[in-house]
């Protein structure tokens, strides 16, 4: 009768008891793979998997961190770009009022008057660029993964007198000749702020493009982790499916083999 007749040790009950409890154990797994739509929640689910899908996470950190830094960047370049097409706008209008000056016909009173523009809309492009337009631009810095950004030789500590635009040099009250060294000395200037705004687009359009890359780094390291990490919910619903039967089962079976030693108490009639 073999382990029928031992009756103080149900073999089968036991056996029966330790596959239910490793299914549940599947069973409790799998719930927390659908609940959590990953399939590595801890280093005992998979080491190795665990080790790769961390490592994973910090590179994509990493890579939103760069972006976020790059897009501050493109902002502070758009701000000092923005003021630097104010002042060429200004250096546009007071290049206009010279060329207006320079004529025969324009009375002295008149030239007074437009010396007084002039002279205001100077002051209004020194205020731009001490106030808007950052030093640091000037004197080299970093951003993002740019080394060294750094637009020399113009807009320094003293931008007008760079620009060569000052009491001396911006006159329209005087002779033709130095009305037409005004106008030049606007146009130099002019040509000096777009060269910088060209150079600020550069920067502007060199981390977009970085900007992108990163991106496609992003998308890219995401998708790795997904193949790793993330649950294959329809797999892992048919897993479930098929260990709750299996559980129903071996608790139908767990209960015969606690009923079937009762079958040896014949033998005592």
């Amino acid at each position: 009768m073999g382990d029928l007749a031992r009756v103080n040790t149900n073999v089968s009950a036991l056996r029966a008891f330790q596959t239910l409890s490793n299914i549940n154990d599947r069973i409790t797994k799998s719930q927390e793979r659908i609940s959590t739509g990953k399939k590595v929640n801890r280093a005992s689910d998979s080491p190795s998997d665990y080790f790769i899908t961390r490592k994973l996470g910090a590179q994509i950190d990493a890579t939103m961190r760069k972006n976020a830094n790059i897009e501050r960047g493109i902002n502070f370049l758009q701000t000092n770009d923005s003021r630097l097409a104010q002042v060429a706008t200004i250096l546009i209008e007071m290049s206009d009022l010279a060329n207006q000056a320079n004529s025969l016909a324009v009375t002295s009173a008149e030239k007074q008057a437009i010396q007084q523009d002039i002279t205001q809309l100077t002051q209004e492009i020194q205020n731009i660029l001490q106030s808007g337009v950052s030093s640091h631009l000037y004197t080299g810095f970093t951003l993002g993964g740019l080394q060294n950004v750094s637009l020399t030789g113009n807009l320094t500590s003293n931008p007008l007198s760079t620009l060569t635009l000052d009491g001396t040099n911006v006159s329209v009250t005087g002779s033709l000749s130095e009305i037409e060294a005004t106008i030049s000395n606007i146009d130099n200037a002019l040509t000096v702020v777009l060269q910088d705004e060209e150079r600020l687009g550069s920067f502007i359009k060199r981390l977009g493009t970085t900007f992108e890359l990163n991106s496609v780094e992003e998308v890219n390291l995401r998708a790795s982790l997904s193949s790793i990490q993330d649950t294959d919910l329809a797999q892992e619903q048919m897993e479930l499916t098929k260990l709750n039967i299996l559980q129903q089962a071996t608790l139908s079976m767990l209960a015969q083999a606690n009923s079937s030693p009762q079958s040896i108490l014949i033998l005592f009639q």
